[in-house]
């Protein structure tokens, strides 16, 4: 495999980690997921963000699965044991589907170890497959895995005990970066060839992925889009975060990781159309992902936001929409998706987006302000 080179450091890491995938792993979790009926998804924090965008593509694309997110209203049981066999019933065999970088986020764990109870004493294997992500198949989600269903193991950034400055960020990423991007690139090829129903594909499908993502990743950091972008956020100012469906999920990916360098100086981040969500005021800043530019709710929001004095900057997989016209400044992803088919579009805004906190980060440290990753390795402990 054919590996480019990003003057982010941290991507030529994502990448290397793809390169190294064993594809027979990850044959066999496109064989589960191809199989089941109803795919569970489970992950914490943004794992699970990154999850809910491949799923939602999953569910969408023609001939695509029941998903189900464990919180869903919809949910037939408190309890996964509880859970899984009124599913089996109503829709087939059933994947737990679980992301998970150290192999012991608490809820995915608590799931699967119940699912895997109930499998054992139903004698049930052939209706339910727990199906892992992980950097650590050793791990006890690891394990569970590869004796109940999959375990594809895809390398994470080896976390250094010792305080590091920002000025490295850029080189290492933020602790689960690296394994969060090199897990949805794989998932979104796998969803891809579960599409055309060729696993042999998946390997190709991750290069082309690869070399379209690198492209992006460079045009989009070298742009002036992102130079206003980071002055804005280096501001004092509100910031907010917009999008529905797998664009609500990359927002709020940007979201997490933005706020507490945000909450440095002062200010507050937060994701449009959520309960806590304040009014925005002259001079707020809102971020707004959308492929289409034309949903009609993320267009109010920037409609209003805009007669309020706000500053909209939007990242659309179209040109001459809504959402463009209505934005003071616009970047552009082109995709090539068929309709039907499992859109990239979001995957790749998350890959560019990415290093968004990190260049906001080197600017404070321009202005005198360094934070070191101490807090960020405690904010993400208790977020995922």
């Amino acid at each position: 495999m054919l590996i480019p080179k990003s003057t982010i450091g941290y991507m030529n890491q994502v990448f290397e980690n793809v390169a190294e995938v064993n594809w027979d792993e990850a044959a066999s979790l496109y064989s589960s997921l191809k199989a089941a009926g109803v795919i569970v998804m489970n992950g914490e924090g943004r794992s699970k963000g990154a999850l809910s965008i491949i799923c939602s593509e999953i569910a969408k694309m023609r001939g695509g699965k029941v998903i189900f997110d464990r919180g869903d209203v919809g949910f037939p049981d408190r309890e996964m044991d509880g859970a899984a066999p009124i599913l089996r019933d109503r829709y087939g065999q059933l994947s737990l589907l679980v992301l998970s970088g150290s192999g012991r986020s608490l809820v995915p764990l608590v799931d699967a170890q119940k699912l895997a109870l109930y499998i054992t004493k139903a004698g049930r294997r052939r209706d339910f497959s727990i199906d892992v992500v992980t950097s650590d198949p050793n791990s006890p989600l690891g394990r569970l895995g590869r004796e109940f269903g999959t375990c594809m193991t895809i390398k994470g950034r080896e976390i250094d005990e010792d305080a590091i400055d920002t000025s490295t960020f850029k080189s290492v990423g933020i602790l689960e970066d690296v394994f969060i991007l090199s897990a949805s690139l794989v998932l979104q090829a796998i969803a891809e060839s579960m599409y055309t129903g060729r696993p042999s594909e998946i390997r190709d499908r991750v290069q082309r992925l690869i070399n379209e993502t690198n492209g992006i990743i460079e045009s989009f950091v070298g742009s002036d889009f992102m130079r206003t972008l980071v002055e804005l956020l280096e501001r004092r100012n509100l910031c907010f975060f917009a999008g529905l469906g797998s664009g609500r999920e990359v927002s709020r990916m940007i979201a997490v990781r933005l706020g507490h360098v945000k909450r440095a100086i002062g200010d507050q981040v937060y994701v449009a159309g959520e309960s806590s969500t304040p009014p925005p005021r002259a001079g707020d800043l809102l971020l707004v992902i959308s492929h289409s530019g034309e949903t009609e709710i993320v267009v109010s929001w920037c409609r209003n936001f805009k007669k309020l004095g706000g500053t909209i900057l939007s990242v659309v997989g179209r040109s001459n929409t809504t959402l463009e016209s209505l934005s003071d400044y616009a970047f552009r992803i082109q995709t090539n998706a068929e309709p039907g088919a499992p859109n990239d579009f979001y995957i790749k805004a998350a890959f560019a987006t990415s290093p968004v906190p990190i260049f906001v980060v080197e600017r404070l440290q321009e202005r005198g302000l360094k934070l070191p990753e101490y807090i960020l390795r405690w904010y993400h402990s208790i977020t995922g």
